[in-house]
């Protein structure tokens, strides 16, 4: 099922650092195989291209999650993580849980398409 990783691209309402975070934890090989991972500076200054490539805008709080822009292409779904605030030394265990259960789920739906071959 899965031909190439996931690409997330990952956002915060202004450049707070977050999605830089999420970006640098993705590098890790467990979940690169899955992942590739793109921060934005903002997600009110995201571009079309950035959309056309991303499967998945990630906004990283609710605040962020206010301004998911309303034109997107139809690949590129959307999905809201809460994380602590810029800054917090909560950030990045945070972020690491929200992407070891993102590839958690694909593995699991990669066991389940190779079991029905």
């Amino acid at each position: 099922m899965y031909k190439r990783p996931a690409r997330l691209l990952v956002a915060a309402v202004i450049d707070d650092g977050r999605a830089q975070v999420v970006k640098d934890l993705a590098a890790e090989p467990a979940l690169a195989e899955w992942l590739e991972v793109r921060p934005a500076r903002s997600m009110h200054d995201l571009r079309r291209k950035d959309l056309e490539w991303a499967d998945l805008l990630v906004a990283v709080d609710s605040e962020a999650a206010r301004g998911f822009p309303a034109e997107r292409p139809v690949s590129c779904r959307l999905k809201r993580w809460e994380l602590p605030q810029a800054g917090s030394p909560d950030v990045e265990a945070a972020a690491l849980q929200a992407l070891q259960c993102m590839v958690g789920g694909m593995r699991m739906l990669s066991r389940m398409d190779a079991e029905d071959v």
